[in-house]
């Protein structure tokens, strides 16, 4: 089997592992709309049923099928392969999921991870059984050292992509917040206010900092959970501020309105610097692929005349 083969086998299996991603995102974001639709008619359906002094119904059916009977079978499997993970590695995947935000453990982290590095094992032996040979063993131990790294690389850099979004959407957040404690409304309205219009990773946390302090957890607590989910030095400063200005009893709104003018400066000085970094950014595009097409164009018609001199 030649390397043709070989890439024809390796492009098919990617291939078919995105497939499979691509259904599996489908069908769980499809599930979640149906689960939400059917959510607001059972909560209104219960409503109704206390408002006539009937008890709770029967919400059992809240759920996709797919939730209810197949994410617990791949649950329970992907618990049982990354059972024998060491304690510091699992702490260490709890706080990148954490902070990722997916509604994940670390054991089944660990036991996708075990299932995709067999995959890239039995692709590997495939390959090497074709042909068997120095250059095929070398693209085959390419192809399990790809699907161990994967996992950890997709995950920082889901990591990455929220507190970026988290970051960039802080500033508005902060102005809104701003703009509704100077117009009246107290801190845990405010961030309520924020949670409900802004559907963004920040407003997300906010609506979940609002979430612990109505089941009784105190403002101070609360906030430092937050910063602790996120870890973002800007939101580490936000919550510092915030609390101080409640121990030394300050304005809330003098407060955030000089909090929100801080971060969007440093919005400003971001942008900025990525702007600076940009032309060393392009240099490598520049010279793979840019450049190699130039020099096609421009030398590429003399070639024969050199050719008929030597």
């Amino acid at each position: 089997m030649d390397y043709l083969t070989i890439a024809i086998i390796s492009g098919t299996f990617f291939v078919l592992l995105g497939i499979i991603f691509i259904v599996y995102s489908a069908s769980f974001f499809s599930a979640h709309q149906v689960s939400q639709r059917i959510q607001k008619y059972v909560v209104e359906e219960n409503q109704e049923s206390r408002s006539q002094g009937f008890g709770p119904r029967d919400t059992r059916f809240t759920q996709s099928v797919i939730q209810r009977v197949f994410m617990p079978a791949i649950n329970s499997l992907l618990n049982s392969l990354g059972r024998f993970t060491p304690s510091s590695s699992i702490n260490d995947v709890n706080r990148q999921l954490m902070l990722a935000d997916l509604n994940m453990r670390a054991q089944q982290f660990f036991g996708l991870r075990f299932l995709f590095i067999l995959m890239g094992i039995g692709l590997a032996f495939l390959m090497y059984r074709s042909q068997p040979e120095a250059r095929t063993l070398l693209s085959a131990g390419m192809v399990v050292v790809v699907t161990f790294i994967m996992p950890i690389l997709w995950l920082r850099m889901k990591v990455i992509k929220r507190q970026d979004q988290i970051r960039k959407s802080l500033a508005d957040a902060l102005d809104m917040l701003s703009v509704s404690t100077g117009a009246g409304l107290g801190f845990e309205q405010a961030l309520q206010k924020v949670s409900q219009f802004f559907k963004t990773p920040a407003g997300i946390e906010f609506g979940r900092v609002v979430s612990e302090m109505e089941v009784g957890v105190s403002r101070q607590q609360a906030l430092r959970n937050f910063a602790a989910r996120v870890q973002l030095s800007e939101v580490s400063s936000f919550v510092a501020v915030i609390i101080q200005s409640e121990i030394l009893g300050m304005s809330i709104a003098d407060v955030l309105h000089s909090q929100a003018e801080q971060m969007r400066i440093q919005r400003q000085y971001r942008a900025k610097e990525e702007a600076q970094r940009l032309p060393v950014k392009m240099m490598i595009p520049l010279a793979l692929l840019i450049l190699p097409a130039l020099l096609a164009v421009l030398l590429g018609p003399t070639i024969p005349a050199i050719l008929e001199i030597f």
